[in-house]
């Protein structure tokens, strides 16, 4: 078979790429690799409606499979890849097929990172970053199951949230200080840990669970801090990137598939995008990886059009949000942590913004608490890149437009 146009891996990043190309090239052979037999689908329900129900999951499908069939899509779903032969452009699946390509996109995203302690013999880690793994999840978590979740990053407190509306009995063991103490300041990750504290999680902060065992009422985790309870335990503490058939076929490689703003890797031929990729971004001047909804749904869009021969940039200040009970999380940028810290609103009355100016005045990093309208003025002043008035920012009755 040949595909003018060949995509592999089809989550959200390969799907939203392929509705892309049929667009840019109407009359071009557009192929769909994916190894989950599931059509695409999106993640970031995944923590949250898919754990309630199998009609909530289904809203994790953007497109049906007649969709794919009415664009001419061809689909390789339950397929992996596992030979690249950039000379030939050729890949060959485990099946033996083989797919000619004018041009290649690696969109292989990244899988959960897997627990790096002791782990008993018959102990079944659950982890969350596929629709199956969601299944499973969903399947365990009737009420009053005892649900240990490691790692308090946005993963586990979505699905922390989500367990608890269930009526699970939930522990999550952090082992930093404060939650989401590598990306969020201080006053987010307190008023998260309240949040759940008074939904009824037992939340414990410098826990570091070192060994996991089989006891006779249930699991036992050993950490620096004690020994813990469960019935079920799951896995949430990051997130590792694809890249290994990269890796094979000698791509660079560093922390992600390294691809410049136009989505292009070191083979003029193949392209990348979505959270499997380092991409540089000219807004921060330097390679970052994201994993969010925003890569994966806009970094295709430019990667196709590039891969029909336009000239584009993937140029966006990292967007990322989060839905923990009736809280909605949303946060612009990275927190460096060495700028000054406005404080817009009241924590206490839970709608409240935390902005970081660069030493210019610039907004470096935004998060809003129940603000979310507020995130389109930040987004522009971002990337407007002009100084602002400090003391107007923070004063909660200034309207934001005003600033612009």
């Amino acid at each position: 078979m040949h595909a003018d146009y060949l995509i592999v891996g089809a989550g959200q990043a390969g799907r939203r790429a392929a509705e892309s190309l049929r667009s840019l090239a109407p009359t071009a052979q557009v192929c769909l690799v994916g190894d989950e037999a599931e059509l695409p689908y999106d993640r970031p329900i995944l923590s949250k409606e898919a754990l309630f129900n199998v009609e909530d999951e289904a809203r994790a499908f953007i497109q049906e499979k007649s969709f794919y069939e009415s664009q001419q899509i061809e689909l390789r779903l339950g397929s992996r890849v596992q030979k690249v032969d950039r000379v030939a452009r050729q890949v060959e699946l485990a099946s033996g097929e083989r797919i000619t390509y004018e041009k290649l996109l690696l969109a292989t995203g990244s899988r959960a990172r897997p627990y790096p302690g002791q782990v008993g013999e018959g102990v079944k880690l659950l982890y969350l970053r596929t629709l199956e793994q969601a299944r499973q999840l969903r399947s365990r978590l009737v009420a009053g199951t005892r649900l240990v979740i490691l790692g308090g990053g946005f993963i586990g407190l979505e699905v922390a949230a989500s367990a608890r509306k269930l009526g699970c009995e939930v522990t999550v063991l952090e082992p930093a200080s404060s939650l989401l103490q590598r990306v969020m300041p201080k006053v987010i990750g307190d008023y998260l840990l309240e949040l759940h504290r008074q939904a009824g999680v037992d939340v414990r902060l410098d826990t570091l669970p070192n060994r996991i065992t089989r006891g006779v009422n249930g699991l036992l985790i050993e950490s620096n801090r004690g020994t813990h309870e469960a019935d079920e335990i799951l896995v949430g503490i990051g997130a590792l990137p694809n890249v290994e058939l990269a890796n094979e076929i000698g791509l660079l490689v560093e922390n992600g598939i390294v691809v410049d703003e136009q989505c292009r890797t070191s083979d003029p031929h193949i392209f990348a995008a979505g959270d499997v990729t380092s991409h540089f971004n000219p807004l921060l001047g330097r390679h970052v990886r994201v994993e969010s909804w925003q890569v994966a749904e806009h970094q295709p869009q430019v990667a196709a059009a590039n891969m029909v021969g336009n000239e584009e940039s993937y140029a966006q200040t990292p967007w990322l949000w989060s839905d923990q009970y009736q809280c909605n999380l949303q946060t612009l940028g990275f927190f460096s942590g060495t700028g000054p810290v406005l404080l817009r609103g009241k924590v206490e009355e839970g709608a409240f913004s935390v902005i970081e100016l660069d030493t210019e005045g610039r907004l470096l990093a935004v998060a809003t608490v129940n603000q979310g309208r507020d995130m389109a003025a930040f987004k522009r002043m971002a990337a407007s890149g002009k100084s602002l008035d400090a003391a107007a920012l923070a004063d909660s009755a200034t309207n934001l437009r005003s600033l612009l």
